[in-house]
């Protein structure tokens, strides 16, 4: 019996180390197709908020995602660094998923709270707030 708990208790162990320590790939069209999603499709009790939520539509309309400091095209200074690691349970839910919904949606909120206008995309967990010149 104590063998089997210690076998049982070790893979759980392992199982976890490895769920919160692989996160593969996210495509970028995946990021961008949830970042739009996330501003148009959100609902609370069957309304569309977008046509409502003032602060959300003055943040999609004012604030440019970049998934890479190339597409800019303008001169920019780097106002601040932020990252978006997010609370992760790994049995429950994996850390891919949560990135590929919030992500650029939490970035683009943090540059609208500094006036910022815009935001590029460095890896899974950082970005950098900027504002052109």
């Amino acid at each position: 019996m104590k063998k089997q708990f210690k076998t049982l208790s070790f893979c759980v162990s392992v199982s976890l180390l490895c769920a919160s320590c692989t996160v593969g790939y996210i495509n970028t069209d995946t990021l961008k197709q949830n970042y739009e999603k996330k501003i148009h499709h959100t609902t609370l009790l069957g309304k569309v908020l977008f046509k409502t939520d003032q602060r959300k539509k003055d943040t999609y309309d004012h604030v440019q995602v970049f998934l890479n400091e190339n597409e800019v095209n303008r001169d920019f200074e780097v106002t601040a660094y932020g990252s978006y690691t997010p609370l992760i349970l790994p049995l429950i839910r994996p850390e891919r998923p949560r990135l590929e919904r919030y992500l650029l949606w939490k970035a683009a909120r943090k540059a609208r709270k500094l006036n910022a206008d815009g935001v590029i995309i460095d890896n899974k967990n950082d970005f950098r707030v900027i504002k052109f010149k």
